[in-house]
């Protein structure tokens, strides 16, 4: 009887352990070729599952394409040579054809809406993370799951938070922008940039309005150029890092005195804020007339063919010893939710965002890599627009992603216009918030 019993015993403990592998590997399974089903907790369950994995090729092995798998990618038409090429390196290792078309972030937003659940959607997408939020909230791409820990080891913290919300990573960052001081270097020297007032000084002596030659300039109505002259007077734009709506701080103390500050830039820049505008500042800084240009990363391959030689370095400090952070924005790659193949979606994005595809993109596009340790790499290391771009990276936030955001850009470029006529800086403020505030009002609606 005790025999019988203890065969009995052991016949249930193999049928539970049997019972448990089954699960546990149907669980694994359906995490990974899926990615429609489960809510995000089983899906940030299944990213914690990959947590030991450490061997760039062994993590690709463990993901298997699916049977049949193709791809369509879409991105914008600055991303679409790289991706051409990079493609015939991918399919060659999965034998998984992938057909890259034309799309720029706003088309990709709406064809979602319609060629998703039609069926007719790309699998990978390119989205700057402003886009983020609504892409969500449209239920348009998946997390980065399954690749999260690599993700958020290896990627600047900047751009991984810029793809994350709620706690839930979703992006495979490709690059980042943000904008600093290009000078001629004919004309100014380093010391000449080293503070506001070095700037001020300079640009006095420089001008020469009437023949339009200005030692200084930036886009005087819009909100994302001018945002420096907030963060550095300890002004922020939503409350709890950009997350509170409820709490903005576009009027308090710090952001007056940042705006008066920006106010007082007048004295070197005499003409009206809708004048200087960005194609005017461009001119003027390639025809050797303006000195010092604030502007963005995306035109280091513009300037990188002038008569001269330009530079390119962080913003200085403010008067006040504080160090002003400019916006970041990332670009990165997403998942479908639409996909009938994201495993195969998933491998493609991780291999397009490695170390070696992201130095060849940089070649090809000029895109700085969101990848932390880059900035070593000898194409990137010798380009002193990039490496002073990188300066740059290490003071700047994302640009905010929550809805809320879009009803900043308008009432800010109005009050900024204001502002640089002369108009009273509080009183300015005041009015541009109470404007956000009921802008945010009517989205609650």
């Amino acid at each position: 009887m005790n025999m019988k019993f203890r065969k009995m015993l052991s016949l249930l403990c193999v049928m539970v352990l049997l019972f448990t592998t089954t699960v546990a590997c149907s669980s694994k399974n359906n995490s990974t070729s899926n990615g429609t089903n489960g809510t995000k907790a089983e899906q940030q369950g299944a990213a914690n599952n990959t947590n030991n994995r450490t061997d760039a090729a062994a993590e690709d092995e463990q993901l298997t394409p699916e049977s049949g798998a193709k791809l369509i990618v879409w991105d914008g038409n600055d991303g679409t040579p790289f991706l051409k090429e990079i493609v015939k390196e991918f399919s060659e290792k999965y034998n998984i054809p992938v057909e890259v078309q034309e799309q720029g972030a706003p088309e990709q937003m709406q064809k979602m809406k319609t060629d998703g659940p039609a069926g007719l959607a790309a699998d990978v997408l390119v989205l700057p993370h402003d886009n983020l939020s609504e892409a969500i909230a449209g239920g348009f791409v998946l997390p980065n799951d399954f690749f999260e820990e690599e993700t958020r080891a290896e990627f600047q913290e900047t751009a991984v938070n810029a793809v994350t919300k709620d706690g839930i990573l979703y992006g495979y960052p490709r690059n980042m922008e943000t904008y600093a001081l290009f000078y001629n270097k004919e004309l100014v020297t380093e010391n000449d940039l080293s503070s506001w007032d070095n700037i001020i000084s300079f640009s006095k002596k420089y001008n020469d309005p009437a023949k339009k030659k200005y030692g200084f300039m930036m886009p005087l109505n819009i909100f994302y150029f001018a945002y420096p002259f907030i963060s550095g007077f300890n002004g922020y734009i939503f409350g709890n890092d950009n997350t509170n709506p409820e709490d903005i701080g576009l009027n308090n103390e710090g952001s007056v005195e940042g705006m008066k500050y920006f106010q007082s830039m007048r004295e070197i820049l005499p003409m009206e804020a809708a004048d200087a505008t960005i194609d005017v500042k461009t001119g003027l800084f390639q025809e050797g007339k303006l000195a010092i240009n604030l502007d963005g990363v995306w035109n280091i391959g513009n300037f990188s063919n002038l008569s001269f030689e330009v530079g390119m370095v962080p913003l200085p400090e403010f008067p006040n010893g504080q160090q002003p952070d400019t916006f970041a924005g990332v670009k990165a790659y997403y998942v479908s939710a639409y996909s009938k193949y994201p495993n195969a979606a998933k491998l493609f994005a991780r291999y397009v965002t490695s170390q070696e595809a992201l130095l060849k993109n940089f070649e090809m596009t000029g895109f700085i890599p969101a990848r932390k340790g880059m900035e070593n790499e000898p194409a990137i290391k010798d380009n002193a627009m990039v490496s002073g771009a990188i300066k740059q990276f290490e003071h700047s936030i994302a640009m905010p992603s929550i809805f809320e955001m879009q009803q900043v850009w308008a009432p800010m470029a109005n009050a900024l216009e204001l502002i640089w006529k002369g108009e009273d800086v509080k009183k300015t403020l005041d009015s541009a918030v109470e404007s956000m505030k009921q802008g945010i009002e009517t989205l609650k609606k």
